[in-house]
């Protein structure tokens, strides 16, 4: 076979395939919270005086903090979801990790509440995945 007609080959592969059902990996955007692998959120409104990007910043600093804390390893952690007035947070223990405002569920047509839930939950499987040695439960 040319080189032509193989370059081609491998262009069109790379260029199809997603579309064609072939997983590729996913970029992360600037304002996207991953932990272990896991998508957990995305950060992209301002609230409470604070720009997206130093809530990203702040709620990645938490989580380092989380994973940086020995007794979640050695007892393990529950995750939950709080109501916190109009905002509902996700709390690692007894850290708060991730605020979700008014302004996260604007056009969602989600609460708070339903939406930290949800957030609740990928990062107890992002935790799982990152301390796999530690329990992890989400109530």
């Amino acid at each position: 076979m040319r080189k032509e007609a193989v370059a081609f080959l491998l262009a069109t592969f790379f260029a199809c395939g997603a579309p064609a059902g072939i997983p590729r990996p996913a970029m992360a955007g600037a304002n996207d919270i991953y932990v272990g692998g896991v998508w957990v959120l995305k950060i992209t409104r301002d609230a409470s005086g604070y720009t997206a990007e130093q809530r990203v910043l702040e709620v990645e600093k938490r989580i380092t903090e989380v994973l940086s804390t020995p007794a979640f390893r050695k007892n393990g952690v529950v995750i939950t979801a709080r109501k916190s007035g109009t905002s509902a947070v996700v709390v690692a223990g007894d850290m708060n990790v991730i605020t979700v405002t008014p302004q996260d569920a604007t056009g969602t047509g989600k609460t708070t509440l339903d939406l930290a839930r949800q957030v609740a939950l990928r990062f107890a499987v992002g935790l799982s995945h990152a301390l796999p040695d530690a329990n992890v439960h989400v109530f």
